[in-house]
């Protein structure tokens, strides 16, 4: 049993160790894999960094998105108190005693009977 271990154990060793990768040859190959392990090493970075711009793209459009939102509002209320300004100015050149209410209007309940 004894040198059946030792057989294995042998075995393991001379994988790890690198033997049979000298043993195949690989080391006259190893340009060429430190080549395809610096492509590898690239391409993974680029992936990283394309998503890392398109996380940042996403951000910024619903950002933008919230602007617009916001210059909308603000548009229509600068029209607003444009057409309120120009209301109270032809009513003041007519004379009239017409003038803006004081407080927000009613709802008036009307009972049924």
């Amino acid at each position: 049993m004894s040198g059946k271990i030792k057989h294995i154990v042998d075995k393991v060793i001379s994988y790890l160790s690198g033997d049979k990768l000298i043993e195949w040859g690989v080391d006259r190959q190893l340009g060429f894999i430190f080549y395809i392990f610096v492509i590898v090493c690239i391409t993974i970075g680029w992936s990283l960094m394309v998503e890392q711009n398109l996380v940042k793209v996403q951000k910024n459009e619903r950002e933008l998105q919230e602007l617009r939102i916001s210059y909308q509002q603000r548009t229509l209320d600068l029209v607003g108190m444009n057409n309120r300004t120009k209301i109270d100015g032809m009513l003041k050149g007519s004379a009239s005693k017409l003038h803006a209410p004081d407080a927000p209007p009613r709802r008036i309940i009307l009972d049924k009977q």
